[in-house]
């Protein structure tokens, strides 16, 4: 069988060039458009079975081709490309019936092989799906790297489901944008979206936390009191760091996810739940169904939809994105208008960031509030690059670098002495501030000594 005709529609002349002398090599009839209105009318014009575009394309976008070849029912596969992807045109890309989606730039051997399926696609059986465009409501995710647009389709593809989403990243990667990205874009979207700190509510409390329990129910319950699910009623709840729910609980958890049903504690009779669960977590749920830390059949139920959220380390290139953004938004809400010397943009670069985008942001955030009016050198910025993770990871508690001790005081000066304050903008935990300030009382104290 022929391979089939393909359109390439690009602003960009290098690009559909290089792509068609590519793909001409590998036996493929090409059509070239370099403008949005010659491509729209090489639509119309037919015969192409599949259709490859820059979503920015000029005044016309990918998602008005992806439309057009929509409208008039050709029987033809879109492969929208961009360098500027986003959950919004990911969302409408795939919601628009968009065979794929990949980011720039890439690889010719990546694109052939999108192309080979789509080939494979148009020879199958299978008709192409009809789906509902038309979204709002979209995420305040950044990022246009490949690992971020791949987290996109994720989103989008999640969204159309109802099914249980299990997020998994390192601490600080944003599950939580992920997951209101999913609620936001789904058929739940004007219902609420409930999160849950699985590790602040302890067991004894969990249960009446989560299913509400009624009037008499234990000593102090003078009322029916509603829990979490009934309060999200048709919405999402979204259970973040999972593997920290007690082991004593996780049966009834195993219990909502698999009958869709739930017990107010003090109530004899079961309630249906209309809620669809997202969870997350910064560990392995693997390693601790192991170890006997975490039910097997519960993670399972969990694991359904999976969406891996890359660390910030494993797409720099969305660093300089992220800080335009945060330091637009610190700058607007301090009033001091600062900017980053060459050199220390290029430290933020290539910075580890073992807190990833929250502690890039409380960075920023940090660097607006005390760094001098102007330009910020490199030697200053990495006054502020604290690892906030250290301690937590459980690295041995030596005593804290200058620097270090430094920033935590002039912090502490700024915020009047507000601890919990001075954690935000540190972007640490509270419990690590005060167990840095106790190790620095103890390097006070050791210092007296040594020189009474």
């Amino acid at each position: 069988m022929s391979k089939p005709s393909i359109l390439v529609i690009d602003d960009e002349e290098s690009i559909t060039s290089t792509i068609a002398t590519f793909l001409r090599a590998k036996g493929y009839d090409l059509t070239v458009a370099n403008d949005g209105e010659d491509g729209l009318q090489s639509v119309r014009d037919g015969g192409h079975g599949i259709i490859v575009s820059d979503i920015y394309i000029d005044r016309v976008t990918g998602l008005d081709v992806l439309d057009q070849v929509r409208r008039l029912g050709l029987d033809a596969v879109v492969i929208l490309m961009t360098a500027r992807g986003s959950v919004r045109t990911t969302v409408e890309a795939e919601m628009g019936g968009a065979f794929d989606y990949i980011a720039k730039p890439f690889e010719m051997r990546d694109l052939l092989s999108v192309i080979e399926r789509a080939e494979a696609y148009l020879t199958s059986s299978e008709a192409p799906s009809e789906l509902e465009t038309g979204t709002e409501g979209f995420g305040n995710m950044i990022g246009f790297s490949r690992p971020m647009v791949d987290v996109y389709k994720r989103i989008a593809r999640a969204a159309r489901s109802d099914e249980t989403v299990l997020i998994i990243g390192e601490t600080g990667v944003g599950k939580e944008l992920v997951a209101r990205a999913i609620h936001d874009h789904g058929a739940r979207a004007k219902a609420p979206f409930v999160p849950v700190d699985s590790g602040a509510v302890t067991g004894s409390l969990w249960e009446s936390e989560i299913f509400g329990s009624i009037r008499g129910a234990f000593t102090g319950a003078d009322r029916d009191r509603q829990g979490i699910i009934d309060s999200a009623r048709g919405g999402s709840v979204f259970f973040d760091e999972i593997g920290e729910t007690p082991l004593e609980v996780q049966p009834k958890l195993l219990r909502l996810l698999q009958e869709k049903e739930y017990r107010p504690v003090g109530s004899g009779m079961p309630k249906k739940a209309d809620v669809r669960i997202i969870a997350a977590t910064n560990r392995s749920l693997e390693t601790m169904v192991r170890e006997n830390k975490f039910r097997e059949d519960l993670f399972y139920r969990l694991n359904v939809l999976r969406i891996d959220v890359p660390p910030l380390r494993e797409r720099r290139s969305d660093i300089p994105f992220l800080v335009k953004r945060f330091l637009g938004e610190a700058t607007v809400a301090g009033q001091r208008r600062v900017w980053f010397s060459p050199e220390a943009e290029h430290l933020l670069n290539q910075f580890d960031w073992p807190g990833n985008v929250r502690q890039l942001r409380s960075t920023i955030q940090r660097v607006v509030a005390l760094a001098a009016v102007g330009q910020v050198s490199e030697e200053t910025l990495r006054s502020f690059l604290i690892d906030p993770l250290a301690e937590e990871e459980g690295e041995p508690a030596s005593e804290l670098s200058e620097v270090e001790r430094r920033q935590i005081l002039r912090v502490l000066r700024e915020t009047g002495g507000n601890k919990t304050k001075a954690a935000e903008i540190l972007g640490i935990q509270r419990r690590t501030l005060y167990k840095k300030l106790a190790r620095l009382e103890g390097q006070r104290d050791a210092e007296t000594e040594d020189r009474g």
